[in-house]
């Protein structure tokens, strides 16, 4: 243990998780780990560690790193981003520093950077900081735990970094695929040994070594057997008319139209509908509150909605526009709400929508 990664004290907490992982990797034939709990309940996992092993030698191959290689972790090591960073380090005999999870990450103090694990909310400080110079030198990140927002893709590019958007799981020991932040999203490319398919649903099916096939909840378009492009959750999909909407597709579509006449974030949400069953909202993080909101529900501005008429089909624009804080999860994902309050504004009606 002792001729392995040096891990540097951030605090004591933390500290004994990444030891705890790093003892499990040279004891234990499972790593204990736990879903993040986006859709639910976390759900306490056993993830053999040949698994874990291999999943850790797929990144090393990726980045090409070595035992002189400097990993460093932004990414708790109570979540399985944080695991398979000192999983990656164990294997290589490398370096290793991690810290506490903060949106102005503190960076190691020395030398160079190989690979470093953020979220996206953490993206924005470093991005600025290796923009103005003031960032140790960083060769390779892996963004994860939650969707890029176009804004922040922009930023990145900007900025120079590179940057790879992750997409996995706790149940695939971390990521299973990855793609470089370009400003043009560009679809993800699985790494070796992995195959991917898709169930009755149009939901993404991994099979990964000599794993039982692992049916997802997103829903993905299969491109080639190597890459592929996710539309959405299927627990978020929208039913208006008898039609689907994938919010996460639409969001992506419309960002950079929707921030020229509305600041902030945003989500794409419902609510009930006699007519259509579920009808599209744009749900606005009014915070601080806007002029030309109120608190709830606000007609769609006419410029807005001739705008997103070029983008969008009938069914997928908005009815409405809520102003209301967006509440996310602990790994910054939205939880999206069926909004059921049908009052609208004096002299709206959004049934007129014609789908």
């Amino acid at each position: 243990m002792t001729e392995n990664p040096v891990l540097q004290q951030d605090s004591a907490f933390e500290r004994s998780i990444v030891w705890d992982v790093a003892l499990q990797w040279a004891t234990s034939d499972v790593l204990y780990a736990h879903t993040s709990g986006s859709t639910g309940s976390p759900k306490h996992i056993r993830l053999p560690m040949e698994t874990v092993k291999k999943s850790a030698w797929r990144t090393i191959r990726f980045f090409g790193l070595n035992e002189n290689s400097h990993l460093h972790s932004c990414v708790s090591a109570r979540f399985i981003g944080g695991k398979m960073m000192v999983a990656r380090a164990m294997e290589l005999g490398c370096r290793f520093s991690f810290e506490i999870p903060s949106n102005r990450p503190r960076l190691a103090d020395a030398g160079r950077l190989d690979l470093l694990a953020v979220v996206p909310s953490m993206m924005w400080d470093i991005a600025a900081r290796h923009k103005s110079g003031t960032s140790p030198e960083i060769r390779n990140i892996i963004v994860g735990g939650a969707p890029i927002p176009d804004s922040l893709r922009k930023t990145i590019v900007e900025s120079g970094l590179n940057a790879y958007e992750t997409y996995g799981m706790t149940e695939t020991a971390s990521h299973i695929a990855l793609r470089r932040i370009n400003k043009e999203e560009i679809p993800f490319t699985v790494l070796e040994g992995i195959e991917i398919s898709t169930d009755g649903r149009g939901c993404l099916v991994i099979k990964q070594d000599e794993c039982e096939p692992l049916t997802t909840n997103d829903i993905a378009e299969i491109i080639s057997d190597r890459e592929f492009r996710i539309l959405g959750r299927a627990d978020n999909v929208i039913i208006t008319g008898g039609r689907k909407v994938h919010p996460e597709d639409i969001e992506k579509r419309i960002g950079q139209t929707v921030s020229r006449f509305i600041p902030g974030d945003f989500i794409i949400t419902s609510r009930l509908s006699q007519k259509w069953g579920e009808e599209v909202i744009l749900q606005v993080n009014n915070t601080p509150p806007s002029p030309a909101l109120v608190a709830g529900f606000n007609p769609v501005p006419a410029q807005l909605s001739e705008a997103l008429a070029y983008i969008l089909a009938p069914h997928e624009r908005p009815h409405a526009i809520l102003a209301a804080p967006i509440v996310y999860t602990p790994t910054g994902k939205p939880i999206r709400h069926s909004n059921r309050d049908s009052d609208l504004p004096a002299g709206f009606t959004s049934d007129e929508r014609i789908q």
